[in-house]
């Protein structure tokens, strides 16, 4: 890679855009944009720059020079007109993201809060706090992996005191290891969480109730469904009380009013601020939602079984997740809610249910190839053999593209369930291997192509 060459060089002139100059300047040490980019600017912002879409901070100027191993007059010249340090107060684009955040616009909220993170001193609260909230959309957008990592950033920075949204994080994380199927650490967190909560008076709140949800569902991976069944009487005994706004508005201003109390501000703004946001009702429409589909994903799994009130529950939680906005939520409650319809004998209706959620382009990965192996089975219950097929091919070509995981080798052997009912052996048996293998277990001789393959397990 070239460096330190100047502008002219590289067929830059100062009399060019800026855009043009950082372009050209790129191409010629043979960079692409995301190797421009890094920890500190994204390759969306590399992008809006080199299409002058965005004006450049002296800071970021000073960061991308020092990348192009250049001089930063070689990339601005008098001419230009850089953006101020801090166009907008840090604290008032934050409360922007966050209310874009709250009401789903999850793109202004990510570009809002990334500005923040580019613009403003690495260490400052404000940059940790525009991390957080980019854990935050990415949870919500259905990135998990992403969400984790920024979840535990925030909570390292926090670890000997309390953060103005230490429980929001610990929350986030407890919610992304039980996806992610890390049920160990997953009930650590929660478990920190749920302690948390009891020492700052909000046992009886809607954290209360969501932290039980998280619980219950973390016992429900783990197949311990005494205790999930155990977590969700707890939240439903409470559910009734949180109804009233204004009193679980008076709860928290309690909390937070202790908090100041011993002299914890930190604590205290968090409380606080979580209090007066109850009047958009969207935290509790997701802690309902939750618990819902958690108690009707149980009803499908537990013995005894209960498909329609399943349904029922499953249908009332899908209204509440999607006015919370919570997209991988919804997702695996439109899954379970199409299950439901193939228990209670109604594959025409689960046919037509998951074809709708298809045309869902913002569904997550993982929960998008689960639906097309529950269409799959529908289609095949109904005699659509080449539709179930070419179901489980979608499937199947999707399911090469993830990273092996506990939870993509469940959808492998979903996968290869749904094939078998197809009659398609073969293709079930390449699922049923795969699966195995996901798991870091050899295959035996029947899941191997040639083997007997009549009996997978």
């Amino acid at each position: 890679m070239k460096t330190g060459s100047p502008a002219s060089d590289a067929g830059a002139t100062p009399t060019q855009s800026f855009g043009t100059r950082l372009r050209l300047l790129r191409l010629d040490r043979g960079l692409r944009q995301r190797d421009l980019a890094g920890d500190k600017i994204s390759v969306s912002y590399i992008s809006f720059l080199e299409s002058d879409r965005r004006a450049p901070t002296e800071r970021v100027i000073r960061q991308l020079s020092e990348r192009l191993g250049c001089r930063p007059e070689e990339l601005w010249s008098p001419a230009d007109s850089p953006a101020p340090e801090s166009p907008i107060p840090a604290a008032v684009d934050l409360r922007l993201a966050w209310v874009a955040l709250m009401v789903g616009r999850f793109g202004d909220a990510e570009k809002t809060f990334e500005r923040v993170r580019i613009e403003h001193d690495t260490d400052s609260d404000e940059v940790r706090e525009a991390e957080l909230g980019l854990a935050h959309v990415a949870e919500a957008t259905g990135r998990v992996n992403e969400a984790v990592a920024g979840f535990e950033a925030y909570l390292a920075t926090v670890e000997h005191g309390h953060g103005p949204h230490r429980l929001a994080a610990t929350m986030g994380l407890s919610r992304g290891l039980a996806h992610l199927d890390d049920t160990e650490r997953a009930i650590r967190f929660s478990t920190e969480a749920m302690d948390y909560i009891r020492q700052i008076g909000l046992d009886m709140s809607d954290v209360g109730v969501e932290i039980r949800a998280i619980i219950a569902s973390i016992h429900c991976d783990r197949g311990e469904h005494v205790l999930a069944r155990q977590a969700i009487a707890e939240a439903l005994d409470i559910a009734p009380q949180i109804a009233d706004q204004h009193r679980l508005a008076d709860i928290y201003w309690q909390a937070g009013a202790t908090a100041v109390a011993e002299g914890d501000p930190g604590r205290a703004l968090e409380l606080l601020n979580r209090g007066a946001q109850l009047g958009n009702g969207r935290d509790y429409h997701r802690t309902m939602g939750m618990l819902r589909a958690l108690y009707g994903g149980l009803l499908l799994r537990h013995p005894p079984t209960d498909p329609a009130l399943a349904h029922e529950m499953l249908t009332q939680a899908l209204i509440d997740l999607r006015a919370s906005g919570s997209l991988l939520e919804t997702a695996r409650c439109r899954n379970d809610l199409i299950c439901a319809l193939l228990m209670l004998g109604r594959p025409a209706e689960a046919d037509e249910t998951a074809q709708r959620f298809l045309a869902d382009t913002a569904t997550p990965t993982p929960e998008r190839i689960a639906t097309l192996i529950l269409r799959a089975t529908a289609q095949s219950t109904l005699g659509d053999l080449d539709g179930s097929l070419a179901s489980g091919e979608e499937a199947r070509t999707a399911l090469e593209d993830l990273v092996p995981s506990p939870q993509v080798s469940r959808l492998w052997s979903q996968l290869a369930e749904a094939m078998t009912q197809a009659g398609d052996t073969q293709g079930a048996i390449l699922a049923y291997r795969r699966a195995v293998q996901g798991l870091g277990v050899p295959p035996g001789p029947a899941m191997m192509p040639g083997g007997d393959g009549s009996r997978p397990f």
